[in-house]
């Protein structure tokens, strides 16, 4: 039957053998190659389950009198299309993510919504403060694969709680008997197993990253070929660092002069670094990982770091979501939307759950309640979206329906085809819009009169693939560029960003000192992508893990803004005083999600909103 890929947002992106009993899809058995190495997630085996799940969405539901009724298609095409055409495409929006990372199922039906001209997202919810940060100083955003982290000696896991969240990465450092260590604001799973654990107050990564820096030039620690060839501004960044004394890092981070040294000695010793997406979530979060990253600048090591390989197969995501021929009428920052919700009249949602992950996204629901906006979502489940939504409509999952699948993390490129019958009624996502394109009589328009598949095509060409190889042969290695080659205006890397200088932003990774306060900040727990898996395993509980030193009683309410939700507190003396611990974003107590709290501020290069540094007062209720 050949392979399939798991599409979850997930570094790892298990590929699977699927099993096969009685005509029905009975199991997914984990690759026993490299990087997969025969093993997967509890939630990689628990997509079997969820497939057969009895909170599957099999026909399109319209609300009506308050209550779901079922509908046909025809109508639930109509009265998407009607709603559309009625409303003014300005206050018409789109919001979706990597619920599911296939080319067709998340990026081609933005095309209908830049055919329209109507408002998007800017997709900054997870990675982009990162990737726009990297492009600053390397002009790319993209470094080690995983055959290179396997070969490490040292691995400094940085912002990420790989133990949990990416296994397969945290496999390859224990295999390779590396010396491991780990550095984030609590003792996550992953520092308690780390050879040297790090921990740092909330916002100071960066500080920390600069004193090292200023520890391995002070010893002459650096690659001075390197420096002299490929690098531009190096005297600037060597006299900006010098203010990160050992002194300052520990007054500032928390972090002292011999853990800061032992942290040094790892990287001159060649040291690699994961670099986690939650760093991009914080206050100071580009500057960090901008920071991190130039460690390896220091050691001529452009391969050292790794953060997210998305970028660096050429799959040209723009032409997917129609970028070429129609462009979104504005943009509003994921971590803003709950808060402008009232700009709109009508949202379609695929691929996500907003309600329940982005900032403040609770006030969707309520807009949507009252009346105000018209919602809709296409999705396998009755999730909290779907649950507020006036338009629901059943999508089938990744083992039900083709589509392309790529990684964040390896090179492998992966044609899945559906192994199991479609549930119900439902439809894959470009269909659905193609159906309401017609409706609105859009279906000649250039982006939506090209077949979905040739334009995976086209989007995988400069990925140096076909449709029909890829078809052929089921999976693809694909190459990565020449890590020599930076695209930047110097045509070097950058110690010292003339790109940021040119648009007003700091041109060396800069602090700014975190507000005082109680800080609640989130960590991955097994069982759950986001709030995938929910209806499986259960939801997360309220619980916010404190030091006991906090301990405020069994109940405490986090307040933000005059908004506040209450949450169970749990001592636990791995987290340092100030911080407020949490494993996912549930709901909370009383039912109302976490993320009514969440500061949903964006950061300045990609936008990603500050949410784990989230500063709220902490007092009893």
């Amino acid at each position: 039957m050949g392979l399939i890929a798991c599409t979850r947002d997930c570094y790892d992106t298990c590929v699977f053998e699927p099993i096969v009993a009685g005509g029905k899809l009975a199991d997914l058995r984990p690759a026993r190659w490299f990087p997969v190495l025969g093993f997967t997630c509890p939630r990689g085996r628990a997509d079997v389950k969820r497939l057969y799940s009895e909170r599957r969405i099999k026909r399109p539901l319209l609300r009506s009198g308050g209550n779901f009724i079922e509908v046909g298609w025809n109508r639930a095409i109509a009265e998407l299309a009607e709603r559309l055409r009625s409303a003014d495409p300005r206050r018409v929006i789109h919001v979706e993510y990597d619920g599911n990372q296939g080319l067709l199922t998340w990026y081609y039906p933005a095309r209908l919504f830049n055919a329209l001209g109507t408002a998007s997202t800017d997709y900054s919810i997870c990675s982009a403060e990162g990737h726009a940060a990297l492009k600053l100083h390397w002009g790319r955003s993209w470094g080690m694969l995983p055959e290179e982290l396997a070969a490490a000696r040292a691995v400094v896991f940085w912002g990420v709680n790989a133990a949990i969240s990416f296994i397969h990465g945290w496999a390859l450092a224990k295999r390779a008997r590396a010396t491991i260590a780990a550095v984030d604001v609590a003792l996550t799973e992953t520092l308690k197993a780390a050879d040297l654990p790090v921990v740092v107050r909330p916002g100071t990564d960066v500080v920390l990253a600069l004193g090292i820096a200023r520890e391995l030039i002070s010893r002459g620690s650096y690659d001075r070929h390197f420096v002299e060839r490929y690098s531009y501004g190096f005297e600037k960044f060597a006299e900006y660092v010098q203010r990160f004394d050992p002194q300052y890092v520990e007054a500032e981070a928390g972090v002292d002069p011999q853990t800061l040294k032992k942290l040094a000695d790892l990287y001159e010793s060649g040291a690699k670094t994961v670099i986690g997406f939650s760093l991009g979530r914080t206050l100071n979060g580009g500057e960090a990982v901008r920071a991190i990253s130039l460690i390896h600048g220091l050691l001529g090591d452009p391969l050292g770091f790794f953060y997210s390989n998305s970028g660096a197969w050429g799959i040209d995501f723009d032409y997917l979501r129609g970028l070429h021929a129609g462009r979104p009428s504005s943009v509003v920052p994921m971590g803003l939307l709950g808060n402008a919700v009232d700009k709109f009249d009508v949202m379609y949602v695929w691929n996500s759950n907003p309600v329940m992950t982005l900032p403040q996204g609770d006030r969707i629901c309520e807009s949507a309640r009252r009346g105000d906006l018209f919602l809709a979502i296409h999705d396998l489940i009755l999730n909290e979206t779907a649950e507020c939504a006036d338009l629901v409509l059943p999508a089938p999952s990744y083992l039900e329906k083709d589509d392309v699948m790529y990684s964040y993390w390896h090179n492998l490129l992966v044609y899945n085809r559906a192994v199991a019958q479609p549930v119900g009624e439902s439809r894959p996502e470009h269909w659905v819009v193609r159906e309401v394109a017609k409706a609105l009589g859009l279906g000649h328009h250039v982006l939506m009169a090209e077949d979905p598949w040739d334009a995976v095509d086209r989007a995988l060409r400069p990925a140096g693939v076909s449709l029909a190889e890829l078809r052929a042969r089921g999976v693809v290695v694909l190459r990565r560029g020449d890590p020599m080659r930076f695209n930047t205006p110097s045509g070097k890397l950058e110690f010292y960003s003339t790109s940021a200088e040119r648009r007003g932003a700091s041109p060396l990774p800069a602090y700014a000192r975190p507000a005082a306060g109680y800080v609640l900040t989130f960590t991955s727990e097994p069982l759950h992508t986001n709030t995938q898996f929910f209806k499986e395993y259960g939801a997360p509980p309220p619980v916010v893990y404190v030091n006991p030193e906090d301990l405020k009683g069994d109940y405490a309410c986090l307040e933000r803004d005059g908004v506040s939700v209450k949450v169970r507190l749990v001592a636990d003396p791995a987290v340092p005083r100030g911080v407020l611990l949490m494993r996912g974003i549930p709901r909370d107590a009383e039912g109302r999600p976490v993320n009514a709290v969440v500061d949903g501020t964006p950061n300045p290069y990609g936008g990603t909103p500050r949410i784990n540094t989230t500063v709220v007062d902490l007092r009893p209720c």
